[in-house]
């Protein structure tokens, strides 16, 4: 948590603003969300506001006080109750992901959930989201990163083998703040802009920021015959993922020949492990994901 006066500032300005909303509209709730509300915020930042509302009415939209501007975003309680609804359990399946689809699409909304801390509500809703909840937007969110790793993959596999190099640098780039960032939802963090990350990541740690972890310098004209520097990418994605469903089993062979190559990487859905590759999809065992994870973590040491 940062201790930097303009979160102090911005504190204060959202509680004046939620006591002024709370008399203009009866029965309504007011809860701070966004960085803030973790405790993240700088020289300019906004306070983001959500004002739930019995039944739905048009938003006050923002305002500017004490030179601090305020965005209120109005939702009625039947919407916050249909987020927590996909808060309720973690569905997805390889054969059945519209859920995924779905939630991947209000995955922001459900974030203000994650991150929402009551300023003026009643007793009942003191607590927004219950453990469970919680537990169930990790999985959500952690899911969300890990396709968004195999997507940039996907993009690395065909950037390299067309000989456009300089474009996959970009995103083996983007690809390392996804990998950092499926390490903060791992460790409990909320899925924030990327701006957020040194913070995020430090929090474990008495380094008030930590850089984003490099990843090592790729090697694009071996990648598809020799790429032990994507191993890096999978050993720290399966270890996240084992972070939520850790597994005791023993390790068992992985049969599949070459699914530690270049562009692998796995996920973790409700129906079990895989591994995938563009549209490629391997199912694993938990001890064959174990094996895997240990593979790629030998050869990242290489």
């Amino acid at each position: 948590m940062t201790a930097a006066p303009w979160l102090d500032t911005r504190l204060k300005v959202a509680e004046h603003a939620a006591a002024v909303l709370a008399d203009e509209y009866a029965g309504a709730d007011v809860w701070l969300v966004g960085a803030l509300a973790e405790g993240l915020a700088h020289q300019h930042s906004d306070v983001d506001l959500l004002l739930i509302t019995p039944e739905a009415v048009p938003g006050p939209g923002s305002s500017l006080i004490h030179g601090t501007r305020v965005d209120v975003r109005a939702v009625s309680e039947r919407t916050v109750h249909d987020w927590r609804t996909l808060l309720d359990a973690f569905t997805v399946t390889r054969d059945g992901i519209e859920t995924f689809r779905t939630v991947r699409a209000q995955l922001s909304d459900l974030t203000l959930l994650r991150t929402a801390r009551p300023l003026v509500t009643a007793p009942a809703h003191a607590e927004i989201l219950v453990p469970e909840q919680r537990a169930t937007y990790q999985r959500w969110a952690l899911a969300d990163r890990c396709e968004a790793a195999a997507s940039l993959a996907e993009d690395l596999l065909g950037l390299s083998q067309s000989g456009l190099y300089p474009h996959a640098d970009l995103v083996w780039d983007q690809l390392a703040r996804v990998v950092a960032q499926t390490e903060t939802v791992a460790a409990g963090a909320p899925l924030l802009g990327e701006k957020w990350l040194p913070s995020l990541l430090s929090r474990d740690h008495a380094e008030p920021f930590r850089p984003v972890p490099a990843l090592p310098e790729p090697r694009w004209l071996s990648a598809a015959a020799h790429s032990p520097f994507f191993a890096s990418v999978q050993a720290r994605l399966a270890d996240a993922l084992l972070v939520l469903w850790p597994t005791n089993a023993e390790p068992e062979p992985v049969d599949e020949a070459g699914l530690g190559g270049f562009g692998w990487l796995p996920q973790r859905y409700s129906d079990g492990w895989f591994l995938r590759r563009g549209d490629a999809r391997v199912p694993l065992t938990d001890g064959s994901i174990r094996a895997w994870q240990k593979s790629a973590a030998r050869r990242a040491r290489s």
